[in-house]
């Protein structure tokens, strides 16, 4: 709560029209529905990159990242906030090589990192929770699994350490930064 007040009150100081929260789900549920309204719009950056790729503010070089890409769907920013398809549209700016989980979308199973669940020391509970989703991942047979949560990468990174899957995790941001056209 505290630091929802810090970006409010700054937010309201530069009279923003739009606060960006980074690939955080958690910060963004508590930011959009938990804090009450406020007088700026509140986005997810998979939308803000979703309507800067549509609005060709931005532009990415296709296949520029080698490999199969599946999305893990974080349950605070899917589930709970209804951000579904946005980052599934930049993957597909980005990607002609992409595989879904299933299930997916609002129905994707929980990593077990998510909600803080990360912070954890308890790494067998962490370990078992996220051993479905782990089955999950492989079943794509991606290579590269992709989140827009910094709870999921840290515990999807872990579980590829823990299982040995060989499957790299990378944030949203990182590919299509990795993707973009300078011009």
């Amino acid at each position: 709560q505290m630091i929802a007040k810090r970006i409010i009150n700054e937010a309201i100081r530069l009279k923003v029209k739009e606060v960006t929260i980074c690939e955080c789900g958690t910060a963004f549920r508590v930011m959009k529905h938990l804090v009450g309204e406020q007088p700026f719009k509140v986005s997810h950056v998979a939308e803000v990159m979703a309507r800067y790729l549509k609005e060709d503010r931005i532009k990415v070089g296709r296949d520029r990242i080698k490999g199969l890409i599946t999305y893990h769907d974080p349950c605070q920013s899917t589930r709970n906030s209804g951000v579904i398809e946005e980052p599934r549209y930049v993957l597909q700016q980005l990607t002609s090589n992409f595989a879904e989980m299933t299930p997916n979308r609002e129905y994707n199973l929980c990593c077990g990192g998510g909600g803080g669940l990360v912070a954890l020391e308890n790494e067998p509970f962490r370990e078992e929770t996220g051993k479905a989703k782990v089955n999950q991942i492989k079943e794509t047979g991606a290579t590269i699994v992709a989140t827009g949560c910094e709870n999921c990468h840290t515990q999807l990174k872990f579980l590829g350490e823990r299982y040995k899957t060989g499957v790299k995790v990378e944030f949203l941001t990182n590919l299509v930064a990795n993707s973009l056209v300078l011009e």
